[in-house]
């Protein structure tokens, strides 16, 4: 075990090292610190100090079993207490060798994958048959009936999915490219739609309680009013699939419907600090897309669906970038900063409440507000 003076965790600290203790252990989380669910100004705040109490803390976050193992990652050493004749950190000590490099550098219980950093072991999990040093997308199935719970319980790092590199690197996605391809097609979308009514308003039937049929002529002069419901509408589309697609328990006797869960939605709970396995890729995302539209289709005329969809694509697109903001930014304003612990508790405490992202809207009417 490697010790370390308080003189030398100063000396670490002032060298700009993010290092907490927990007890008497030393833990050095610079590497960790922007990928914080609380936020790395929260680490910022207390570094130098003992945690525990802030850890058990239902005033910051009554840290789940995931979050101890995941801090187990980056200990790097013990406090030495004062009057103990020990040889530190670069050599042998009296009472054992030492394990591991100081300063958090090497780590011997994560894989290292693909973007430089590690997948930790479920620890947290008994007798996980996931072999991490492999791809583990079709490994979910080994879980069977134990999969909903597994899939709750975080690590920290990034997941390998698929064996194929090409498959593999279209199932991720950085941040900028959900606008960068999704608002050209916002703007092809409404162009169409509007060069569809300048050619003649096409009619919305509206069926009136005694089988009448009331015909509404669609015009361009409607397009905004359409685009705003479109753009409010996905924010109850955004709750429906994320709590009935998305949060659906998928049975343990079909493992293609395991497999795409993990795929679609599982795969971020189990590695939600991910950074490219956070925001829709364009593949999966358009395939849930044509469902949004073909349902709007039963509805309204195509060229009418067609501004609505613009409006809720819209939505789609604020919808990943607020995610993203919530997981990685550091949010200004008590709005952005309520929704970030908000989500943060979805993660965390209450995965089965919490639906809401961009808004906490829809889990009033609902039930399933998380408690601040």
């Amino acid at each position: 075990m490697i010790y370390y003076t308080e003189k030398e965790i100063k000396e670490e600290i002032e060298k700009g090292k993010i290092i907490i203790l927990r007890g008497d252990q030393v833990y050095d989380v610079t590497d960790f610190a922007d990928r914080h669910p609380g936020g790395k100004e929260y680490l910022v705040k207390h570094v130098g100090n003992d945690v525990t109490q802030q850890m058990q803390s239902e005033t910051y976050h009554h840290h789940s079993l995931a979050a101890y193992t995941i801090l187990k990652k980056y200990c790097i050493g013990n406090l030495m207490q004062k009057n103990v004749n020990l040889r530190h950190r670069n050599g042998t000590v009296k009472n054992g060798t030492v394990n591991g490099t100081a300063n958090g550098i090497s780590h011997s219980n994560g894989t290292v994958h693909s973007y430089g950093h590690s997948v930790h072991h479920d620890h947290t999990f008994p007798d996980d048959p996931i072999d991490w040093n492999e791809p583990i997308l079709f490994q979910v199935p080994k879980l069977g009936d134990r999969y909903f719970d597994w899939v709750h319980r975080p690590v920290d790092g990034h997941l390998r999915l698929m064996k194929s590199e090409i498959c593999e690197y279209f199932s991720q996605c950085p941040w900028y490219v959900v606008p960068l391809v999704w608002i050209p097609v916002v703007l092809l979308m409404l162009y169409t739609s509007y060069s569809s009514l300048q050619d003649g308003p096409c009619s919305f039937a509206v069926t009136l309680t005694k089988g009448s049929v009331f015909s509404i002529p669609v015009t361009t002069y409607h397009m905004p009013l359409l685009f705003v419901i479109g753009f409010l509408l996905w924010t109850l589309d955004e709750y429906v699939i994320h709590r009935w697609l998305f949060h659906l328990c998928p049975p343990s006797n079909y493992p293609v419907v395991m497999i795409l869960h993990f795929l679609f939605h599982g795969q971020h709970h189990k590695a939600p600090m991910d950074k490219v396995r956070l925001v829709f890729p364009p593949v999966p995302a358009a395939a849930l897309g044509v469902l949004v539209y073909s349902v709007y289709c039963l509805f309204m005329p195509p060229t009418m669906a067609l501004t609505v969809f613009a409006g809720s694509i819209s939505g789609y697109i604020v919808y990943d970038m607020i995610h993203y903001y919530l997981h990685h930014g550091v949010p200004y304003g008590s709005y952005f900063k309520s929704l970030k612990r908000y989500h943060v508790k979805h993660h965390y405490q209450d995965q089965q409440k919490g639906f809401g992202i961009s808004s906490k809207m829809w889990d009033y009417p609902f039930g399933t507000l998380i408690k601040e």
